[in-house]
């Protein structure tokens, strides 16, 4: 006897990328070595492994914008929920009203290796990326960027691999002020009839 099938709800169209959240959300750095930015990034996916490739989602009219047309360079900082606040002032104010929103929202510039932009020291790791391309849909574009580089917080970067072992809680957006922290890896196995 089989199980009934689960009731489900219809959802507005509008709301149905929430459905395909709760993506990690990222701290993405601009800068020209004078003058930088960050803001909140939630729309953000790896791309391809080798070389490494992730895109990102900009808003077009945001104040950092700009930035990656001039120096086709961004870098990429990974928070953990401990900085969920930053994280939401870094999405919510611009940086045409706040000049230092690294100092604004309590955050440590750490110098980068390959780019010019600035990545965030607190967050668990950081990724150095050049624009390969941009795809324009509009008020907004896609970016697509290849990783120069990457750093990673020992204790909880393993191989490449996330270990929450050390209190890790990836923080990921589910949207305007809700965000929801991932605290566990579980490894699955295939079912066998």
């Amino acid at each position: 006897m089989q199980d009934a099938p689960l009731e489900k709800i219809p959802v507005a169209l509008p709301d149905t990328y929430r459905l395909l959240n709760p993506g990690l959300v990222v701290l993405v750095t601009v800068g020209d070595r004078e003058t930088d930015n960050l803001l909140a990034v939630t729309w953000n996916m790896p791309i391809r492994k080798d070389p490494g490739m992730v895109a990102l989602l900009l808003g077009k009219r945001h104040h950092s914008y700009p930035f990656v047309e001039r120096t086709g360079e961004l870098g990429i900082s990974i928070p953990d929920a401990s900085l969920a606040d930053a994280v939401l002032g870094c999405g919510s104010v611009s940086g045409r009203k706040v000049p230092d929103k690294f100092a604004r929202f309590g955050l440590t510039r750490q110098p980068a290796t390959r780019i010019k932009a600035p990545l965030v020291s607190e967050c668990i790791a950081n990724l150095e990326c050049r624009v390969c391309q941009v795809v324009d849909l509009g008020a907004s574009a896609l970016v697509l960027s290849q990783v120069l580089a990457a750093v990673a917080d020992p204790r909880h970067v393993k191989k490449g691999h996330y270990v929450f072992d050390d209190g890790l809680r990836l923080l990921h957006h589910l949207s305007g002020k809700r965000f929801c922290a991932s605290s566990e890896a579980i490894t699955a196995q295939v079912p066998r009839r």
